[in-house]
């Protein structure tokens, strides 16, 4: 990518400073990839008819959402509190510890585009791109998406940054 791509690879990570997170998706079939909702509720084009999820995540997704699906890690104050490594009980137990926390700050890493997300309650979720060009077990390692952008990104050096449509609705502001 050229350095414009990278500048706005960077504005849209630091784009979720300042949301909170409403929703983890987390645990079933798909553990240990896991998603989380950001930001005010936005209304689906389509409700999920999942019954794992809850009612409100089957109407809304976050202004802002990440989805996970390379190595990763959450750490407190004191260490590591759980990774994709762990048993699926302990994930969803700590990763739940990211609901209503706010994002203080984020940063992409070069060359892989390694991505940390730290909170206003000083947990710190780490993703670390694993899945690199040959025969990967997934084509990718995270993305992130608003209402107007998408990016992808992985495997290896390798990201996308796509437009996207419209939202269906108006936001709907998160109840604190």
């Amino acid at each position: 990518m050229n350095d414009n791509g990278l500048t706005e690879l960077q504005a849209l990570v630091r784009s979720i400073t300042g949301l909170s997170c409403w929703y983890v998706s987390c645990g079933g079939v798909t553990a240990p990839t896991f998603r989380l909702a950001l930001g005010n509720k936005v209304p689906r084009e389509r409700p999920l008819n999942n019954p794992a999820h809850s009612e409100e995540f089957r109407r809304f997704e976050g202004e802002a959402n990440l989805l996970v699906w390379c190595s990763w890690r959450l750490d407190g104050a004191d260490g590591p509190l759980t990774s994709s490594d762990d048993v699926p009980a302990n994930i969803e137990n700590q990763l739940n510890k990211l609901i209503g926390a706010c994002v203080e700050s984020v940063a992409v890493a070069a060359p892989a585009w390694d991505l940390t997300v730290r909170f206003a309650n000083g947990l710190q979720l780490r993703m670390f791109c694993d899945h690199v060009p040959g025969e990967p077990s997934f084509d990718g390692n995270w993305e992130m998406w608003r209402a107007d952008v998408a990016v992808a990104v992985g495997p290896g050096a390798r990201y996308v940054i796509e437009a996207r449509g419209e939202p269906v609705g108006p936001a709907v502001p998160v109840q604190s």
